[in-house]
């Protein structure tokens, strides 16, 4: 933290602690000095203290003290030393497309090779050349992401719901993308076979297979935020 941020942190701080109660203040002192002892650098022990003032002074309007919200100086100051490293959240546009793009190349790869690895032999298959599937995962990352960005965002705490496309305008959009997706899908098949190589379907299922495992590490890697469905309600 840059010290001019920190400076007015520590000053917003001392503000904050002026309207605690007598109890909750000789809390705080404690932990002030527990967390100096800890060996807890300044910004360390002014962004935990940040994290909690604000929360004492509205809570304690109704009674609560700094012991019944945070449990004992102890157990507080073990919390804040070993506090879960926070997991990545990214919602970067073109990370979010890439995952949209790995999930549906594999699945669809996997499911066209698994047809024609396992029916019997002499059976007709639908199958797909490697261009009609790089055609239908592209467009189809692009619509999916358009569903977050107009539908599923605005789902999530601290969304600007004001910012929000009506519900028609949004099933119009969507639709409209979702019908030229499947034209231009249905011509790529059509493609010469120059144009639309077939792959060999056990290539197929492994390659399908490779980018689900890559889009699982790269999803936890930086966090990826789905752009398939809502947000969980329950964290």
């Amino acid at each position: 933290m840059e010290p001019e941020k920190l400076q007015t942190l520590t000053a917003e701080n001392r503000q904050i602690e002026t309207q605690l109660t007598k109890r909750n203040e000789q809390y705080i002192f404690d932990l002030k000095k527990s967390m100096e002892a800890a060996n807890l650098s300044e910004e360390e022990r002014e962004t935990a203290l940040h994290e909690m003032l604000t929360t004492l002074v509205s809570e304690q309007k109704s009674g609560k003290t700094a012991r019944q919200l945070y449990g004992t100086v102890s157990e507080r100051l073990d919390a804040i030393v070993n506090k879960p490293e926070e997991k990545p959240i990214s919602t970067r546009p073109s990370l979010m497309i890439l995952d949209n793009f790995m999930f549906l190349f594999g699945i669809l790869t996997l499911v066209t090779g698994g047809m024609a690895l396992f029916v019997s032999r002499g059976t007709q298959v639908a199958t797909y050349g490697l261009t009609a599937l790089l055609v239908a995962s592209g467009l189809g990352a692009v619509i999916f992401y358009m569903m977050y960005l107009l539908i599923y965002q605005y789902e999530y705490p601290g969304a600007d719901k004001s910012k929000k496309p009506k519900t028609w305008k949004a099933i119009l959009a969507l639709g409209s993308m979702t019908l030229a997706w499947f034209l231009i899908f249905n011509a790529a098949i059509f493609l010469p076979t120059q144009l639309n190589p077939f792959i060999d379907p056990f290539v197929l299922v492994t390659i399908g297979a490779g980018f689900l495992a890559l889009r699982y590490y790269l999803k936890k890697r930086f966090g990826i935020i789905s752009s398939l469905a809502s947000p969980r309600q329950v964290r």
